[in-house]
């Protein structure tokens, strides 16, 4: 028995050092932990009464049960989502074997449980194998350059849906859209296992985008790499970095050009600092909300997004019918610990609106809606809702229908 306790702590000495070395490559992990711990459509019929909806962490450890007890302990990292796929089978597989393994009247239940909970665990790895997403890349063992060209991409790999550029800026990459949102966070555009972790651009899994369409909001997830690659340069719209809104007033707008539907300009309107750690706070699940299936879903998720933004641009608005772009890094000013991500929203340009965005009257937001542990550390605390109502189309109007 002390042997095997020796054993369990060096495993778990082991996982812990190999997540804290994944950390110091790059600013990873842009996905929070429980993208797939829960199942969508349960998940967003309980946001959209609550949008502020908390965040659990899983961690999954698989029991064989035979003469002698072995356990394996699994660590989900920041930089996945798909390990709490592993941890909702294992899991069930470990209740089984429990529940066999009970004491038996025939004196052959050890014998028994031994093999149903192999069966389980070899049935749980299929599962979990099946999901595993085999590259769209059809180049072979040649790596020609990548370019702005979409047929030429999308013949390259059909995982490819898009073009996302901010100007000037090296925002200019493209975007895949793979069977989970795991592959491309350790792969590059070539299919190939990328050691630096820097990964590929890459759109949300669950609703995908063909030719007959895509979510009524899609969400981009890019790594935080700092040398600038991947979605870094998203966390210049947060005027906590340099004092002011500099940046937004000269990038109020970003390109999306979809394999699918064309170049489509999109204005940004909102931007925000988020904390995916229940341990710390407040858990805002912003990328659940891909499509929207009723306006007060609507309503509650953009209402709850403008709480928390870092900045407003009057002038802009949004409306039930718009097309949104959703763009995700992660983001760390309070330190590695502290598994945080800055997330900015944009709105299709609608017909026969001007790319011209007027910017005059955008300002700092004095008192966005962080959470706990940024007060605790910073002090302060919300100063309420302060944003015009009529930066949402018809908000107001359901306000007084609530009441």
């Amino acid at each position: 028995m002390k042997t095997q306790k020796r054993m369990l702590a060096l495993m778990l000495a082991a996982v812990m050092a190999l997540g804290s070395c994944q950390e110091n490559v790059v600013e990873s992990g842009n996905i929070p932990q429980d993208i797939e711990s829960q199942d969508d459509t349960t998940t967003t019929t309980t946001a959209a009464t609550t949008p502020e909806t908390t965040t659990t962490t899983t961690s999954a450890t698989t029991t064989t049960t035979t003469t002698t007890t072995t356990t394996t302990t699994t660590s989900a990292t920041t930089t996945t989502e798909a390990t709490t796929t592993a941890a909702t089978s294992a899991a069930t597989a470990q209740q089984t074997a429990q529940q066999t393994a009970a004491p038996s009247n025939n004196g052959g239940g050890n014998s028994t449980a031994a093999a149903t909970t192999t069966k389980k665990k070899t049935q749980a790895a299929q599962v979990t194998k099946a999901k595993e997403h085999v590259s769209g890349y059809r180049g072979g063992n040649s790596y020609p350059e990548l370019k702005h060209d979409l047929e030429y991409m999308y013949e390259l790999n059909t995982d490819f849906i898009g073009w996302l550029t901010v100007e000037d800026t090296p925002i200019d990459v493209p975007v895949v859209q793979a069977t989970d949102n795991k592959f491309y966070l350790e792969h590059d555009f070539y299919g190939r296992y990328d050691t630096t972790k820097v990964g590929t651009t890459f759109a949300d899994y669950h609703v995908p985008v063909t030719e007959n369409g895509g979510p009524d909001n899609l969400v981009i997830y890019g790594h935080n790499i700092r040398t600038g690659v991947g979605l870094a340069k998203i966390t210049n719209y947060n005027p906590a970095r340099y004092g002011s809104l500099d940046f937004y007033l000269t990038h109020p707008t970003v390109e999306f050009e979809s394999v699918y539907g064309g170049e489509s300009t999109y204005v940004v309107f909102a931007g925000m600092y988020v904390n995916t750690q229940t341990k710390h706070g407040d858990v805002f699940n912003y990328y659940k909300f891909r499509n929207f299936g009723s306006e007060s879903t609507f309503y509650q998720y953009f209402e709850a997004v403008f709480d928390r933004s870092v900045f407003y641009n009057p002038n802009v608005n949004i409306d039930y019918d718009d097309e949104f772009l959703t763009l995700s890094t992660c983001y760390y000013p309070m330190g590695m610990s502290v598994d945080t991500r800055f997330v900015v929203f944009a709105r299709k340009l609608r017909d026969g609106e001007s790319a011209k965005i007027d910017v005059s009257e955008a300002y700092i937001n004095p008192s966005p809606l962080y959470f706990d542990y940024y007060y605790t550390v910073n002090g302060g605390s919300w100063a309420g809702r302060k944003w015009s109502k009529s930066m949402i189309k018809g908000y107001k109007d359901w306000l007084e229908e609530q009441e």
